[in-house]
């Protein structure tokens, strides 16, 4: 804020891109808490990152990087609770708000998430649960897809730029998956320790979206992503940096 009102710009919008600033932080520093929450201090590395990045490119897409964010809680089970149909709701209307925004996977992988989390992981009742609640995400994609893209819809952000950053994104996921499982964490409401193929998943599925939102929208995508990317690039680094006796 103070940055800004040293160059001029009035208060409010000051203000304004201050409180942009913090969330786009804070969310960098909370994606990383899903993607590796068996070590609370590796969340903190791309903060740094995030707010310098902030300042040269401006705000990130806080609605996506919101997404992303309870997507991977969805996945990962970090709360230790199922999802209520509240929050299958809360994310499925999130999902149809992004696709009218051009972020068109967010309902595809939002029916994979509750389509494998329900088969995968979640007691009988409740996985007839998510796959209900991945039906309506399907449907709703399909309609969407129908009703705002009658044509045959490509992939024209791919390019070598795009193409770099996906595959440094999948080694960085690489190395997170397989460093996964050197810690053990409690979920957030309950001491039953969290299920480490559930948190792979989150990791690998994340990246997925992210990769895919790349190849769509080209290297804008980069810039409306960059505190979840940096989230995946500290936490990864602060894994490969660890000493092998400080894994649990």
């Amino acid at each position: 804020m103070i940055y800004h009102l040293v160059l001029g710009a009035p208060f409010l919008e000051a203000l304004g891109t201050a409180g942009a600033a913090a969330v786009a932080v804070f969310l960098s520093w909370a994606i990383g808490r899903e993607i590796d929450p068996a070590y609370e201090w590796s969340a903190f590395a791309a903060l740094p990152l995030s707010f310098a990045a902030f300042l040269i490119y401006g705000s990130p897409a806080l609605a996506v990087l919101f997404f992303i964010l309870l997507l991977g809680r969805l996945i990962n089970g970090t709360t230790g609770l199922q999802a209520t149909v509240f929050d299958a709701l809360m994310l499925i209307v999130l999902g149809a708000v992004l696709f009218t925004g051009g972020t068109l996977l967010a309902l595809p992988f939002l029916a994979a998430a509750f389509g494998l989390v329900g088969v995968l992981f979640a007691p009988p009742a409740s996985g007839r649960k998510h796959g209900l609640y991945a039906l309506i995400s399907l449907v709703l994609f399909i309609v969407m897809i129908i009703f705002f893209y009658p044509q045959h819809y490509y992939v024209p952000g791919f390019s070598i730029y795009t193409g770099a950053a996906a595959l440094a994104l999948a080694i960085l996921t690489v190395v997170l998956v397989v460093r996964a499982g050197k810690g053990l964490v409690s979920g957030d409401n309950n001491e039953e320790p969290l299920d480490i193929r559930r948190i792979r998943l989150a990791q690998l599925m994340l990246a997925l979206f992210m990769i895919g939102d790349i190849f769509f929208k080209g290297g804008i995508a980069l810039v409306m992503l960059y505190p979840a990317l940096f989230a995946y690039l500290g936490t990864a680094a602060c894994n490969l940096v660890r000493r092998p006796d400080h894994d649990g």
